[in-house]
Formats: structure tokens, C-alpha cells, sequence
């Protein structure tokens, strides 16, 4: 049997973590996060949202499904497991994770003791590291980490936006344009399976080009980063809220609600799963949703008196979905389309589409 190779991730409190490389060989640096998705690992590694993050997976056997035929590139930089399956076991499998994340550069760990390393996570907060194979300078990768800038400083969103206008699919329903902040097919999809014509635009497109469309709504996207990193996209939700209805989740959640005065503010440990409890506050119903963030809204930092919470998290009673009483307005910070994670809150899509429907 032929020797394996060393790999490590060092944080840039200088803990470093070491295992055995599955991946590409290489060196990858970024914000580490964790997420208590248990499985779906390919729909994860490919959302936007994790564009760069090295990401640290809690439950201790990943891969033992596959990868599915046409599975999207992925965008985090780094897979930290501790376990992986490199024989799958699934109907639509059809190559390993391992193969999968060699072919596409992205570096990876396994053996390592997740728990500890999610601790700390959890107990310090997200932190930026650097993930190597082979022999490594733990020292010097610690420098390297906290020499890394702060990747919630860059906008994220123009490196994963749509290069330009495309129509995604056509259909009887409403008109939807999406303005594209790092949307997954998977989201799209739940438009155009409701029977909308869905006509994306990349994330700097102005309200004009985007009203150009000629949408009977507007959906700004979910995305990477911090919202504060995309003034641009505050200034094109406050002036498409007077003129369409819209809508936003995720990223999209964020920028609609500092377009109505609202502030951000940086979670401790990010929400990243497909196990997050969230209460409908006009119901009272509970929903299993999936997520994917590190910001929140602030809640009360806003001086609109129409604009109300209409969901909170249940474990921090975070704000997880705004409405506005005036204006065709609804945004949630979960993610509707559930890739991978639960379907239990889809519903919200149907809530916006009644909007549209309404006679003027």
C-alpha cells in the first residue's frame, strides 16, 4: 500500500490540526467554518456562500453517498472531515467525493479529531487558517493565517455573479428576474418549477436593467460575504422595493434590510447547517431550515415602522425573515431552496408568488 500523504490545518491562534490528505495536494487559506449538514456534501461545497471558506464538516462520515452526475464546481477552498467514504454507496453516485474534490483543486483533510476542532470554533468564533498537504511549517502557517485579510472586507458577490442576463426558464406564471448575488440552480429551480419565466442578472445590474426585464417580481439572491461589502446592491433593493415586489433570501434577506435603514452585525460562529429551528411568528409554526451565513440583521436598528420581523431563530433569537406593511416587500435568511437540507419552509416562495398575483 502505497503512503499516505500528511496534511494539516493550522488557525491563526496557532492550533494547528493533522491528518491525511484526500484531496488536491496544495495549500489553500481562508475563513474556517463549520457546518452540522449531515449529508449533501457536494450541494454544499458548490454554494457561493462558501466561496474560499475552508469548511469543516461535524458529522464524522462524509462522501458515503457520492457525487452525482453534473454536479456543479465547487466554490469553498478547503474540506476538513473526519472521516472519508471513498466508496459510495447511492443510485446516483457516480464517482467518489475524493475524486471529485482532486479533479477540482480543492484541498482536503481527513482524520482529524472534528469535535476539538469545531470547539474551538465554536468557543473563539470563525477563524481564518491555512490548509497543506505534505511536509509543513505549522509556525509559519500560523503567520500566514493571521496575516490573511479579513475576507469579509472583499466583495464576494462579484466573483460568483452571472457574467450577464440569461433566461433561465420559461413558463405560464409570473415573470421573476433574480438578481444573481451567488444563487444556486437548486434555488432558480423553485421558480421555474412553479411554472414562472425566470430571467437572471448579475448582481451589479441596476434597477433600470433590471426593471427592463419587464419582471412582475424581483428576487435578490442569496451570496457570499458581508452585506456591507455591497453598497451597490443596498442602493438597487431600496429603489426596486417603491417599484416591484421583491423578495430576498440569505445574502438577499441582508441587503433588503439595510435598504430600509436596518444594521448587519458579524455571528460569533456562522449559521451553516440543514438542522436550524426557525418560528413563523404570525403562525407560530417551527420549520427545519437550511443555512448557510455569518451576518444577521440587527434586530430594531431600523426607524421604518412598517418594516416588522416575521421570523426568528429559535436557538439565538436572531431576526430570520422581515415584512414590510406598506410595500410588496418579504425577505427570509434561510435558505427556500434546501440543497442540501430540509424542504419543511419552500412555502415562502408560494407567499411571494400570491403577491404577484393579486389584482393591482
Amino acid at each position: 500500500m502505497a503512503a499516505r500523504e500528511r496534511a494539516v490545518l493550522v488557525l491563526e491562534d496557532g492550533s494547528s490540526f493533522w491528518g491525511w490528505a484526500v484531496g488536491a495536494p496544495g495549500k489553500v487559506a481562508g475563513e474556517v467554518v463549520f457546518s452540522t449538514a449531515m449529508t449533501g456534501c457536494q450541494e454544499l461545497l458548490a454554494d457561493p456562500a462558501l466561496r474560499g471558506a475552508i469548511v469543516t464538516m461535524t458529522y464524522p462520515l462524509v462522501g458515503s453517498t457520492g457525487v452525482s452526475g453534473g454536479a456543479e464546481a465547487p466554490q469553498a477552498g478547503g474540506l476538513v472531515v473526519r472521516e472519508l467514504c471513498d466508496v459510495p454507496s447511492h443510485w446516483s453516485a457516480r464517482r467518489s467525493l475524493a475524486g471529485f474534490l482532486r479533479d477540482h483543486g480543492v484541498v482536503a483533510v481527513e482524520g482529524i479529531d472534528t469535535r476539538a476542532l469545531t470547539r474551538r470554533l465554536r468557543e473563539r468564533g470563525s477563524m481564518r487558517g491555512v490548509l497543506a498537504t505534505g511536509e509543513a511549517d505549522v509556525a509559519q502557517l500560523a503567520r500566514d493565517a493571521r496575516e490573511l485579510a479579513d475576507p469579509a472586507g472583499r466583495d464576494l458577490v462579484r466573483e460568483v455573479t452571472a457574467g450577464g442576463a440569461y433566461l433561465f426558464a420559461e413558463g405560464p406564471g409570473p415573470r421573476v428576474t433574480v438578481v444573481d448575488c451567488g444563487v444556486t440552480r437548486a434555488a432558480l429551480r423553485l421558480f421555474a418549477g412553479r411554472g414562472c419565466t425566470v430571467t437572471v442578472v448579475p448582481a451589479g445590474a441596476g434597477p433600470e436593467e433590471v426593471l427592463a426585464t419587464e419582471p412582475d417580481g424581483v428576487v435578490i439572491s442569496s451570496g457570499p460575504g458581508d452585506p456591507r461589502s455591497v453598497p451597490y446592491l443596498v442602493e438597487t433593493a431600496r429603489r426596486l422595493a417603491e417599484a416591484r415586489p421583491l423578495f430576498g433570501f440569505g445574502l438577499g434577506h441582508q441587503v433588503i434590510a439595510r435598504a430600509f435603514g436596518a444594521e448587519t452585525y458579524r455571528l460569533p460562529r456562522g449559521h451553516r447547517g440543514g438542522n436550524y429551528p426557525v418560528r413563523e411568528l404570525p403562525s407560530g409554526r417551527v420549520y427545519i431550515t437550511a443555512q448557510n451565513h455569518g451576518f444577521a440583521v440587527a434586530e430594531g436598528s431600523w426607524n421604518d415602522p412598517d418594516l416588522v420581523v416575521t421570523h426568528r431563530n429559535v436557538h439565538d433569537g436572531s431576526v430570520e425573515g422581515l415584512a414590510h406593511r406598506r410595500l410588496a416587500v418579504r425577505t427570509v435568511q434561510f435558505r427556500p431552496e434546501a440543497s442540501p437540507g430540509p424542504a419543511d419552509a419552500a412555502h415562502v416562495v408560494d407567499d411571494f408568488l400570491a403577491l404577484l398575483r393579486r389584482p393591482a
